[in-house]
């Protein structure tokens, strides 16, 4: 099977990392994409501050693993691919042998930590990644390593210095439901471009504004 224009999709796999806000906003945009395997990678639980926001899950869910939950609801959708269900935190022991398995990352995560971790393994292994981030009224886009120009760039590259104490710890809580979905949204949106062979710009970061609704794109350090 090959989209026109596009790559062949008869065996693409994702691994979508990261089954919270973020997560749950961009997964019904996947369902319906041409993938073999959607992989779903997450060892949290869903709480009961996460109902509000997470909108895949409900009150009977709550204590219960979230990428089993989403899994289930991914296999109640009219048209899905097969979902697999990792129920494990990503770390430096796993990330090599999850990553290894995919032709595309989805990074959903809320820790810069862990999000770095994705961004070399897949640099180490050649999968393409579309990061995605929330902070307060901002949302963030980035792809990297998806061939082409500036193929290897890395997160450290575009975001240098430490990350404060305000960065390390987001609050979903405190992040609009309008900036999650746009930001699903248009990671969405790459996902859909990589698919299609287009020739994404890896390194670019589109930056989301809460308050204006508007996007804004930095272009990487050695575009011209």
């Amino acid at each position: 099977m090959e989209e026109p224009g596009g790559r062949s999709l008869s065996d693409v796999r994702v691994a979508v990392i990261g089954m919270g806000g973020i997560g749950c906003a961009l997964l019904p945009r996947l369902a319906h994409m041409p993938f073999s395997v959607i992989t779903l990678v997450d060892g949290d639980r869903v709480e009961v501050k996460n109902l509000d926001r997470q909108e895949l899950y409900a009150p009977v869910d709550v204590g219960r693993s979230k990428v089993d939950v989403a899994s289930a609801w991914m296999r109640n959708t009219p048209v899905s691919p097969f979902v697999e269900a990792v129920d494990a935190f990503l770390d430096a022991q796993n990330a090599e042998g999850i990553i290894a398995m995919h032709d595309i990352v989805v990074d959903c995560t809320d820790d810069l930590h862990v999000r770095r971790l994705i961004d070399r393994t897949c640099a180490d292994l050649g999968v393409a990644l579309v990061s995605g981030a929330v902070h307060t009224k901002q949302g963030q886009v980035i792809v990297l390593h998806a061939g082409g120009g500036n193929d290897n760039l890395m997160l450290g590259d575009l975001f240098q210095g430490r990350p404060s104490v305000d960065q390390d710890g987001c609050d979903m809580r405190n992040v609009p439901l309008e900036v999650l979905d746009e930001t699903a949204k248009r990671m969405a949106w790459r996902v859909r471009e990589w698919l299609s062979s287009v020739a994404l710009v890896n390194g670019r970061v589109e930056l989301y504004d809460g308050r204006t609704a508007a996007w804004l794109i930095i272009e990487p350090p050695s575009a011209s």
